[in-house]
């Protein structure tokens, strides 16, 4: 009986390092994640978090739970299957980290799905502290499938696992919520405390080269865990997980790929990371929040600004001012650096922004401001809050590709000479034109299409080859 004793207390401090023994973390200073083997799933931590802030380190993004309970959400022939569930499919090719990368390929009825994970510059800090999710779906089988792929985030921010979340230009989230098409927004942020937050995280949905989600909802988790794909919306419900249960928020993004034919693939990715500390508001009478990109290369950036009366009472009179450095940035066409508010009632919010550009007279970091004033009682309340926007000057590599165009161009005359010979040989057969077109004549054709089809193959040979000399022969 001892001897079960002493076993069974051994279990009890074994099992906890055999149910992690399957985890593969990845991380730097800011930001770090936490991937499970077994399922794929991942929980996202912060490291140091913003360096411009002392109070986000060590704190979760995600729910931590092993196996961890965001999950995505794959849908082919109108039957939805959790990604990585043995029950369902199969892993072709399991979690690895390579070169900064995570990666694993999960199959389902000859569907493969490729998760990609890694750390990249989040778009308000700058600092790799941002996770890009990335999804490729390919179709290996034979005949079309329609296809749909959700990716749902359980956020947890510092200690809260009923997080709020807060979209530019339509303000706080704290109930279901619902947006489709063009009103899913270009960024959404979420919050450890909407009033004091020590942790503040971003996530981005509309990047380069990725097609926006077509669907984007804010609910609680128990609810995306039980709908795996259809949902309807509760009006004025809240991210409780029941009618007196805690608070548990989560969001789901929509990607309804559509049918997807054989050898087809569908790449879609979002970002989820920190976000920039000037955006955490701190005043006690107008509390301003900035949002937007951090870094351009010369494209236009929007940057929006939630203002939010805290003080006691109605202030009346609200301007927000966008005050640029003396160059280096300048407003977009026909937008106005000054914004009327007219008035905030107690507690009210209201959202406003600005297009900047880079004036190209000057690059590196530049400091934009945003001032609020208003009357409160006939008394001037002034605010300020301040972000950092970085314009980076892209180099571009130039090729000289005229030997390559003159080879293709070859190729695609060979190819029109063989079909306007084979127009005319199958408009003397079909005319019955035997005189006209004689054997000698069928042979000599037949001998200049074969030589011009065995040209083209060699240039297609040489073509690898031109492309390597071009690039070693660059021009910056």
């Amino acid at each position: 009986m001892k001897k079960l004793y002493i076993i069974a207390i051994i279990f009890l401090f074994i099992l906890p390092s055999v149910l992690h023994s399957s985890l593969i973390e990845m991380g730097n200073e800011f930001i770090k994640i936490i991937a499970d083997t077994d399922t794929a799933r991942f929980i996202i931590k912060t490291t140091g978090g913003d360096p411009k802030l002392d109070s986000d380190q060590d704190s979760l993004l995600l729910y931590e739970d092993y196996p961890p309970t965001s999950f995505t959400t794959l849908q082919v022939d109108g039957r939805e299957y959790k990604f990585g569930s043995d029950e369902n499919g199969m892993f072709t090719s399991r979690l690895v980290k390579r070169d900064d990368v995570l990666s694993t390929v999960w199959n389902f009825k000859n569907i493969d799905v490729k998760q990609t994970l890694k750390i990249v510059k989040g778009p308000t800090t700058g600092n790799l502290d941002t996770i890009e999710i990335q999804y490729d779906v390919i179709n290996k089988d034979r005949k079309d499938h329609e296809v749909g792929i959700r990716v749902m985030l359980d956020t947890y921010l510092g200690k809260e696992d009923g997080a709020p979340f807060r979209i530019p230009d339509r303000g706080n989230i704290t109930e279901e919520k619902m947006l489709s098409k063009d009103e899913v927004p270009e960024y959404w942020y979420s919050y450890d405390d909407l009033e004091k937050p020590s942790v503040i995280a971003q996530g981005t949905l509309r990047l380069p080269g990725s097609p926006v989600p077509s669907m984007l909802i804010f609910a609680s988790w128990e609810r995306f865990n039980k709908y795996l794909w259809d949902f309807s919306i509760k009006s004025g419900r809240s991210f409780r997980r029941s009618v007196i249960g805690p608070l548990d928020s989560a969001l789901a993004m929509y990607w309804p790929i559509g049918k997807l034919k054989p050898n087809e693939n569908y790449t879609i990715k979002t970002y989820y990371g920190l976000m920039a500390k000037e955006a955490i508001p701190t005043s006690k009478v107008i509390q301003i929040t900035l949002g937007g990109p951090s870094v351009t290369t010369g494209e236009a950036v929007k940057v929006t600004a939630n203002i939010k009366n805290t003080s006691k009472y109605e202030i009346k009179n609200v301007k927000a001012e966008m005050i640029l450095p003396p160059d280096g940035l300048k407003l977009n066409f026909n937008e106005n650096s000054f914004k009327n508010l007219a008035t905030l009632k107690k507690e009210e919010s209201k959202d406003t922004g600005w297009s900047i550009i880079p004036s190209k007279t000057k690059t590196g970091s530049m400091t934009i401001r945003v001032k609020v004033t208003g009357t409160i009682k006939d008394k001037e309340v002034i605010e300020i809050a301040e972000k950092v926007i970085e314009y980076k000057e892209v180099t571009y590599t130039l090729y000289d590709f005229s030997y390559i165009n003159r080879l293709i161009n070859r190729v695609n005359q060979n190819k029109e000479n063989n079909n306007n010979k084979l127009n005319d040989v199958n408009r003397a057969i079909s005319e019955k034109l035997d005189a006209v077109y004689s054997q000698e004549n069928r042979n000599t054709d037949r001998e200049a299409i074969d030589e011009r089809i065995k040209d083209s193959q060699k240039i297609k040979e040489e073509i690898p080859k031109a492309v390597n000399s071009a690039i070693k022969n660059e021009k910056k």
